[in-house]
């Protein structure tokens, strides 16, 4: 596949960081901080703090610690997933998409406005030689995978939790983002495989579109994975792997403090938590996070004390690895670019 005009846009040294814009932070400053805030606020209202210190220090410490390879295999299999959702000619290996999701992640956390997932598919898309519009829609396909995988499992243990009216909307609106993901991307599966329009522009080249229809070409092909099943059923598959994971962690977290839930409980709370991380935030979802647990765990008759203490435990067993490691494999996908890069094409002779 040669490279495009989007490819020349991303193609210089600074493309993952230009995702990084001075408007997304502010942004992120003046919607996320105070929301975070109010829900930490929200969280520690009527909380003994120094039973939440208690309970924090004298948590199973080796029980956190095998908690963490768990909740970070979430990561790991996140990216085995994106990668079969990427439609690209030359798509690179699996260390790779498990390296962009921790860059992703690690942004994310430190750098306000959530601007992670963009610079992970910019990057991809300088990688991959593919246009930014695609890669960027790949990025929302694999958020979308994320929505529907959570609200099955929350379906899942609804039966066997009490369901105040919160919880009642939350499910409504899992369920109007899942009815909207199926529906985009059957839509986008229909006009790449049936209507004549589609099949009749499917071969065209760059210089045949305008640059509009360009990219509303990116964003379909990105959208159409119902066109490739197989890699549909793995990244599906993969996805419920992934979350599980994650419940695991996040049952021995609770262990650890002392929080006996049984396996709907813990898969009620994970998933409130997990959904409700489309909040607008500080970096980290700090306070967010504490909030959701709290509340979440308050159905499955937890106090707040120890709910505090175990979303300080859960976030920091993936927080932590996350964003230190963030540098480190920054510097090795750079290595690998530059590794990797295609040879500058010879001079035509006059």
């Amino acid at each position: 596949m040669a490279p495009d005009d989007d490819m020349a846009r991303v193609g210089t040294p600074d493309a993952p960081t230009s995702a990084i814009r001075t408007r997304t932070v502010v942004l992120g400053l003046v919607v996320g901080l105070p929301v975070s805030a109010l829900f930490l606020w929200l969280a520690i209202r009527g909380v003994d703090l120094s039973q939440v210190w208690a309970a924090v220090t004298g948590a199973n410490l080796w029980l956190v610690l095998v908690a963490v390879p768990f909740a970070n295999l979430l990561i790991v299999f996140q990216g085995l997933r994106w990668r079969h959702l990427v439609e690209a000619d030359q798509k690179p290996g699996n260390p790779v998409f498990v390296a962009l999701m921790l860059v992703g992640g690690a942004i994310t956390n430190v750098v306000p406005g959530r601007p992670g997932d963009v610079a992970r598919g910019i990057w991809l898309a300088r990688i991959s030689r593919i246009p930014v519009a695609r890669s960027l829609t790949s990025v929302g396909v694999d958020r979308a995978m994320d929505v529907v995988t959570i609200f099955v499992l929350l379906l899942i243990s609804l039966p066997f939790v009490e369901k105040p009216d919160w919880l009642v909307n939350l499910v409504v609106v899992g369920g109007v983002l899942t009815l909207a993901a199926a529906a985009t991307f059957a839509a986008a599966w229909w006009y790449t495989n049936r209507s004549a329009r589609g099949l009749a522009r499917k071969d065209l080249v760059r210089a045949d579109r305008s640059w509009v229809r360009h990219q509303l070409s990116g964003i379909i092909r990105g959208l159409s994975v119902l066109s490739r099943p197989l890699d549909f059923g793995a990244a599906l598959g993969l996805s419920f792997i992934g979350w599980g994971c994650a419940i695991f962690a996040g049952w021995l977290v609770a262990l650890a403090v002392g929080i006996h839930l049984n396996a709907a409980s813990i898969i009620f709370v994970i998933g409130v938590i997990s959904l409700g991380s489309a909040i607008p935030s500080s970096p980290g979802m700090i306070g967010t996070y504490q909030w959701l647990a709290v509340t979440s765990m308050a159905v499955v008759g937890v106090g707040g004390a120890d709910a505090l203490a175990f979303s300080v435990l859960s976030q920091a067993t993936w927080y932590i690895p996350v964003t230190l490691s963030g540098p480190f494999v920054a510097w090795w996908l750079t290595r690998y670019e530059r590794l990797h890069r295609p040879p500058a094409p010879e001079p035509v002779p006059a």
